[in-house]
Formats: structure tokens, C-alpha cells, sequence
């Protein structure tokens, strides 16, 4: 319980460094001197980062079975990394210093990650709502800080944002040195991690449990962030520049969308225990595709508002279900390499997704790169549906 309340306390100040930065980033970026196409070559290097340090990480945390030194490592280095941006007189020298970010990012994230499937181990059921809280709070922290990202950027300067970023991680370090882990080598771990159940109504399962496939995961990870990475690499300066939005009304948008994701996380988790991860994904793509088209059609109050909290459902239909997924499809022993894993699939979207992104918004302007988007997840929705379809089958034959 110590280690799970710490977890989360320090995932929500994780988060609150996030969104304090998150809505103003591409705009300071841009203030540096970068036009569209540097801006998605930025979150491209960031991404390729992601995807060396990821896997690398997920590897040596299981080979070492010391999660926590990745942990705290890594949130020291971002701190200082944040720290850094402040200082920043060019956009050419936020390269180096996302690259350092990245690594950084990635060692929490894989650590982080794969300590919380250690925890939910220990749980035969309700795994998906208690990833949901976990995950959720941390939603809240990034939705309240990124209300207010764009007021402190225009009372104050889009510099000082990264300042209170840096502030906010040196916490979470010191909250990270107290996290316990366990002696036992996670190497020498041969049972598998029990696997989840398919259930039909509260009490009784469709069949014994049965383990998940492992592509599914990684296919919607990959096509969730090439579509996010390229319609929100842009996404602010589209809101601002072309929409003709303030910077504190688009901040306070997208707060809307994250502050409203606590709950709703909580409650895809659940929903995700009864109906199935591959399902509760499917779903998520769906409201996605609605998403991205309100961004075209609907692109102004009240409208966006609603857009805005139907975004709010879908991040956390997919992040609840995709994180539990992520946790509970291998045993403890290869624990932090699927999260490597999960993390890389997902950086090499995010990499391809900001350099298409960018690149066509640029030139083809950003409606299209959002409708071609659009089209893209709505693909993936019908692909999970599939899976959804064939797993459930699969259960309930008792295979």
C-alpha cells in the first residue's frame, strides 16, 4: 500500500510538471525561431530518443531487478532537463536538451510502469480500475496545472512554466527515494502473472482465464501516437494561430480535457474488467475519430467544449486499458522489457506521427493532416473490434 500511494504521488506531480509545460510547448518552440516543420522534427528527435532509451531501460530493469534506481535516475534527469529549457536562447538548443529529456522520460516510464504491474500482481480482479486511479489522478495534476499554463504564460513569459516544471519533479525525486522495493529478483520469477478474465456480468467469468495476445497492444500503441503525436504537435498553433484562440483559452481547453479525464479514467478501467482491454481499445479509437473530425467540422464555442470532453474519454478509454494491458500480459520476470517494449512502439509512432504531422500541416495545411488522421484511427477502431471479437470468441470456447 506505501509503495502504491507513492506511486501515484508521484505520478500526479510527474503529470503536473507535464501540463504546466504541455499546452505552451510548440508555442515557446516557435518564439525560438521554429516554423511547423522544426517543430516536428523536434518531437521526431525527442521520439527517436525515446525509442533507443526505452528499450535499452525495460531490458536492464530486468536483468538488474532495480526498478527504483531508473526511477529516481530518471526523474532527476528530467528535472534538470527542465531546468535547462528556461535558459534556452535558440530552438536549435532545445535538441540536446529534449534528447536528455527523453532518456529521462523513458526510465520513468518503463520503471514506473512496470513497478505498478509488480503491485497489481498482487490483485486477481478490478486491475483495470485501479490502474484507472492511478492513472487518472495523475490526469488530474496534468488538467489543473495546464488550465493555467497559458495565464502564467502570458502574465509571466512562456519560460517560466519550464521553471515550475523543474520545481515540481525535484519533489517527485524525493517522493521516488522512498519508494521499497522488493529483494526478490524479478529474473528468477517462473509463474506467470495471473492473467485477467473476461467477464459477463459481476460475479462469473465467461470461462478460465486466458492470456491476451501481445501484437494488439502493440499495434494500438503505434497507431495511437502516430495520430496524436501529429495532430497535438501542432495542435496549439492551430488553436492560436489559425482559429484565432488565446493562448489561456486554448490552455484552459485542453486543462478542460485532462481535468476531466480523472473520473473518466477510473471509469474505462472498469469498464475495460468487464468488456475486455482489446474492446475497451476499439472503443477508445472510435471517440478518437469523433475527436479529430470536431477539430475540422466543430471548431469553435460551445462546440469545442464538447469535443474537448469527448477527447477526455477517449485518452483514458485507451491509456486505461492500454496501461493495464501493457501490465498484466507477461509475468513479473519479463515485466519491465514489455514495457520497453510498449514504450518504443509507441515513441516510433510519436516520431512519425510529428514529422507527418508537421510536414503536412505545413504544406497541405493543418484540416487535412487532422481528416487524414481521422481516417487513420478510425481504421485501427475497426482492427480492435476484430481482435475484440476473435478474443472473446476464443474465451468463451474455452481455448
Amino acid at each position: 500500500m506505501k509503495n502504491l500511494i507513492l506511486m501515484t504521488a508521484i505520478g500526479v506531480i510527474l503529470f503536473m510538471s507535464r501540463g504546466i509545460v504541455g499546452p505552451i510547448n510548440s508555442l515557446y518552440v516557435e518564439s525560438l525561431g521554429a516554423n511547423y516543420v522544426m517543430i516536428g522534427a523536434l518531437g521526431a528527435m525527442t521520439s527517436l530518443t525515446a525509442i533507443v532509451f526505452s528499450y535499452v531501460w525495460g531490458r536492464l530493469s530486468d536483468r538488474q531487478g532495480k526498478r527504483k534506481l531508473f526511477l529516481v535516475s530518471g526523474l532527476a534527469v528530467l528535472a534538470l532537463s527542465s531546468g535547462l529549457m528556461v535558459i534556452a536562447q535558440n530552438y536549435v538548443h532545445l535538441f540536446p536538451l529534449n534528447v536528455l529529456g527523453a532518456a529521462a522520460q523513458a526510465a520513468y516510464a518503463v520503471a514506473s510502469l512496470a513497478l505498478m504491474g509488480d503491485i497489481l500482481e498482487q490483485s486477481a480482479t478490478a486491475r483495470g480500475r485501479q490502474m484507472g486511479i492511478y492513472r487518472g489522478l495523475g490526469s488530474l495534476g496534468f488538467g489543473v496545472l495546464a488550465f493555467f499554463s497559458g495565464s502564467i504564460a502570458d502574465r509571466l513569459s512562456l519560460r517560466a512554466p519550464f521553471g515550475l516544471s523543474a520545481g515540481f519533479l525535484i519533489v517527485a525525486v524525493v517522493l521516488a527515494l522512498l519508494v521499497e522495493e522488493d529483494s526478490a529478483h524479478p529474473a528468477r520469477e517462473v509463474m506467470p502473472a495471473t492473467p485477467v478474465t473476461l467477464q459477463t456480468s459481476a460475479t462469473a467469468p465467461l470461462a478460465a482465464p486466458t492470456a491476451l495476445p501481445l501484437p494488439p497492444l502493440f499495434v494500438s500503441m503505434f497507431l495511437w501516437s502516430l495520430v496524436t503525436g501529429a495532430v497535438y504537435a501542432v495542435w496549439a498553433n492551430y488553436m492560436v494561430g489559425e482559429l484565432a484562440f488565446t493562448q489561456g483559452q486554448m490552455s484552459r481547453l485542453w486543462g478542460l480535457a485532462s481535468f476531466s479525464e480523472f473520473p473518466l479514467m477510473i471509469l474505462a478501467g472498469a469498464i475495460s474488467d468487464r468488456i475486455g482491454r482489446p474492446a475497451m481499445l476499439s472503443l477508445g479509437f472510435f471517440a478518437w475519430t469523433v475527436v479529430f473530425l470536431g477539430y475540422v467540422v466543430t471548431p469553435f464555442m460551445p462546440w469545442i467544449v464538447i469535443v474537448q470532453l469527448i477527447r477526455a474519454f477517449a485518452y483514458s478509454a485507451f491509456t486505461a486499458a492500454s496501461m493495464t494491458y501493457a501490465a498484466e500480459v507477461r509475468a513479473k520476470a519479463q515485466r519491465g522489457r514489455i514495457s520497453g517494449l510498449y514504450s518504443s512502439v509507441g515513441s516510433i509512432g510519436a516520431i512519425l506521427g510529428s514529422t507527418m504531422g508537421g510536414a503536412l500541416a505545413q504544406f497541405a495545411g493543418t484540416p487535412t493532416m487532422i481528416l487524414a488522421n481521422a481516417v487513420l484511427i478510425f481504421g485501427g477502431a475497426l482492427y480492435l473490434a476484430i481482435v475484440a471479437l476473435r478474443h472473446r470468441r476464443y474465451v468463451v470456447a474455452g481455448g
